[in-house]
């Protein structure tokens, strides 16, 4: 999953979208019509390309609009959508977990080292064992499954300590601040 970040690829949606509707629309039309969300336009009102302003009609209740600006020349663009990292699904940071806990001997002791216990713990709805081996082989190849059992491989005493960061480029700075790769 991505984090909320507005990309140039949404800027520029957004911008369309005003122009389309004379450069004034409510945020309520905008999510209602376009599925452009509200944090979005609020990131690009922070960025310059956009106001935002309250309209208080004498009967009814007041509405936001988002009104476009005709001069941007000092307003940041955001960054492209391809360069925003993407965060760890939450079931592969949990295989990747299981899988290290597995391999480590596991929680009372005895070994069993196959990463099929550990994709049956993380995705409890699978239908077969032959489905979950696939399943489970499949992710060990990722390279964000990989980065994050190198995180939980390395970093055992800092697990109390230490929340591990979202990104699997994040890991990596993060590591090498550590000094464990």
């Amino acid at each position: 999953m991505r984090p909320l970040l507005l990309c140039r690829e949404r800027l520029t949606r957004i911008l369309t979208v005003l122009e389309r509707e004379g450069g004034v629309c409510t945020l309520r039309d905008l999510y209602r019509t376009y599925r452009i969300h509200d944090w979005e336009v609020e990131q690009a009102e922070e960025s310059g390309w956009v106001n935002i302003s309250e309209r208080k009609p004498a009967v009814g209740r007041p509405s936001r609009v988002a009104e476009k600006l005709s001069k941007t020349q000092c307003a940041k663009l955001p960054p492209w959508r391809y360069t925003i990292p993407r965060e760890i699904s939450i079931r592969h940071w949990r295989f990747a977990m299981e899988t290290v806990d597995f391999m480590n001997g596991g929680r009372f002791g005895f070994k069993v080292a196959t990463a099929v216990h550990a994709y049956l713990k993380a995705f409890p709805n699978a239908k077969s064992r032959a489905g979950a081996y696939a399943s489970a082989s499949r992710l060990m190849k990722r390279r964000d499954v990989r980065i994050a059992r190198l995180w939980f491989q390395r970093t055992t005493e800092l697990r109390n300590y230490e929340t591990m960061p979202g990104s699997p480029a994040a890991i990596l700075e993060r590591l090498k601040e550590l000094k464990l790769i």
